[in-house]
């Protein structure tokens, strides 16, 4: 029986008070830790305030002291020498402040030449106590003759009343804190208080303490929550009868054995990869519709035929016939049927089921790894070039060392060329380095875009400019064509750049000396087209499908003769594609190319820039 239906009286007390402290998704326990820490928060709180107001006054009123102080020194200064009854007024009139305790007059021998009040005048200069403000300073005439010092000691102003005033205030608001706290803590507790009582349930259930499902039932006094669960707990018991009923006729085992089997024929029917189900007799027993799409052969043609008819392949009829006495182990055996773009790659494992003897049933699993193949081309191809690209500048670089580390080498005009090489190398290297983190950041798309408005007027200007120089050094004429206005557009202004960057100066890279490159912008209907054009040697239509490849650069003579990674078009279209767009490619061989870039206007901004 369930011990949320006892009575709490009936329970032990240190029972009831180990409930009522530490039972429950919310604990009694708990709370009184949360008040105690918001106690301990409030009372901090009071002391910081109370000491940071207190050392704010002292120097506030210590620094009108001082000016007090000043101000009086100056004014006695201003008076003559011998005009006491001046002196005694002045003294007089600041013996009228509240807080003024004393005010002293030295000489500059030390001795009290004016003091008030007056009893003070033969008593020794002393120090103020603790709770006084004083201030000391010169007093001179306005010609600068020392007179002695002024001191004048004040009575610190009192903050009892701030205090009393403060203690109440955080009185009023811990006290209301608390209140809050503990109402919305107490209806909390009192929600959870089924959950609680449902996972104690639970706990002795799974324990073996409880066996049977009627006794996970609450007190349907704990409110909607337990009676929702009586009713559960309930019909999983009608259940759990029903099936022990049914279990025992063998009619209704058979129905449940019919049932699974359906169930797990169409989970097996929707599996990505093909299934083969082969009897002791090599006869295709089951196949389920992926291993048909596979082998490109109907299911009828498959399932209850021999092997050697179902699967048309004596390499794979022999693989499973060699199979069968390998009981508990797989066997894989890789076909590739046609060629070309036709070539596809299967995959078979074949696995005597376990509890067979030699002769029994097979499980063949059917997997096209044509993609695997080609990750794993893609992979060498990959460390292959970059082994490539790294090697040469290494090379370089190790070469002008050991040139520059030879004891009898003095040539300062060589030492210099050295140093220049290497250091173009090294920012080769570097390049490089940035463009391969960039592609592979952008392609598994870990890459953070800095997402903003790009004024695309002034970015594609401004990346113009930057390559007039190597455009006059390749005596090729860079144009730019823009027109009245352009929308701005979401994008990284970083990225953006290098897009453009890299389309602009594999332009003038390619383009020969006397020849032409001209960038022009157009506004599309939600778009934006920056369209780079050339007159260079071109790309032969069996290398356009290919260009924005990784590392891929043309056969062609012309095209290897000019240094470069095949990194640049690769990151470019990544960029392109992650603002929503994409780039296009025109080329005719031996007359020019035309890189066009699509990027999409954000439908929700209307701003426009208009060229200066």
């Amino acid at each position: 029986m369930s011990t949320d239906n006892v009575p709490p009286t009936s329970a032990p007390v240190g029972l009831r008070l180990r409930r009522y402290l530490w039972d429950g998704v919310l604990p009694e326990a708990l709370g009184l830790g949360f008040v105690a820490i918001i106690l301990g928060g409030f009372v901090a709180a009071y002391f910081v305030a109370d000491y940071s107001w207190s050392r704010q006054t002292d120097a506030t009123h210590q620094s009108q002291v001082q000016t007090l102080a000043q101000v009086t020194a100056t004014s006695l200064g201003a008076l003559d020498e011998n005009d006491g009854t001046g002196t005694r007024l002045l003294l007089q009139q600041l013996g009228e402040l509240p807080t003024l305790q004393t005010v002293r007059w030295l000489t500059p021998a030390g001795t009290v030449r004016c003091a008030w009040p007056p009893t003070l005048i033969n008593a020794r200069p002393g120090t103020a106590a603790a709770d006084r403000c004083t201030a000391t300073v010169p007093v001179r005439t306005p010609t600068g003759t020392d007179l002695g010092s002024l001191q004048i000691i004040c009575a610190a102003p009192p903050i009892g009343g701030f205090r009393a005033a403060m203690l109440w205030t955080w009185g009023i608001a811990a006290g209301v804190t608390l209140l809050v706290f503990a109402l919305v803590y107490h209806r909390l507790r009192r929600h959870l208080k089924p959950v609680a009582a449902i996972e104690r349930n639970l706990l002795g259930y799974a324990s073996g303490i409880e066996h049977e499902l009627v006794t996970l039932t609450l007190s349907d006094s704990l409110g909607s929550v337990a009676q929702g669960w009586n009713a559960l707990i309930r019909q999983l018991a009608d259940i759990e009868q029903k099936v022990k009923s049914t279990q025992t006729t063998g009619q209704s085992q058979a129905v449940l054995a019919r049932f699974e089997g359906a169930v797990y024929r169409r989970l097996i029917d929707h599996l990505p990869f093909g299934v083969l189900s082969i009897g002791e007799d090599c006869v295709v027993k089951y196949a389920n519709a992926a291993a048909g799409a596979l082998l490109h052969r109907e299911l009828d043609v498959v399932v209850g035929h021999v092997v050697d008819e179902g699967l048309d392949n004596a390499a794979i009829a022999q693989a499973i016939a060699g199979a069968r006495s390998r009981t508990g182990a797989s066997l894989t055996v890789d076909d590739t049927r046609g060629e070309g773009d036709q070539e596809v790659t299967l995959r078979f494992r074949i696995m005597a089921l376990p509890g067979r003897s030699g002769g029994g049933e097979l499980l063949v699993t059917i997997e096209d790894i044509g993609q695997l193949r080609e990750n794993e081309r893609a992979r060498d191809s990959f460390l292959y070039h970059v082994t490539h690209e790294l090697r040469t500048p290494l090379t370089n670089i190790h070469a002008y060392v050991e040139t520059l580390m030879q004891p009898d080498f003095d040539d300062e005009q060589t030492r210099k060329e050295c140093y220049n090489v290497i250091i173009s190398e090294t920012r080769r290297l570097s390049r490089l380095v940035e463009d391969i983190l960039s592609v592979s950041q952008l392609e598994v798309g870990t890459a953070r875009l800095e997402m903003d408005d790009v004024d695309l007027l002034r970015l594609v200007r401004q990346m113009v400019q930057d390559n007039l120089g190597g455009a006059d050094e390749c005596q090729i004429d860079l144009t730019l064509a823009l027109p009245p206005k352009v929308p701005k557009i979401k994008g990284d202004k970083q990225r953006l750049a290098v897009l453009f960057n890299n389309l602009i100066g594999n332009a003038i890279k390619y383009t020969p000396a006397g020849g032409k490159v001209t960038v022009q912008v157009e506004v599309a209907d939600q778009s934006v087209l920056i369209a780079i054009t050339d007159t260079g040697i071109g790309i032969a239509p069996d290398d356009q499908a290919r260009v924005f490849e990784k590392f891929y650069r043309a056969a062609d003579n012309a095209v290897q003769e000019i240094p470069g990674t095949g990194l640049g078009l690769a990151l470019a279209r990544e960029v392109a594609r992650l603002h929503g767009g994409d780039i296009r490619l025109t080329s005719q061989l031996g007359q020019g190319t035309t890189f066009t870039i699509d990027l999409p206007v954000s439908l929700s901004r209307h701003a426009e820039v208009t060229q200066k």
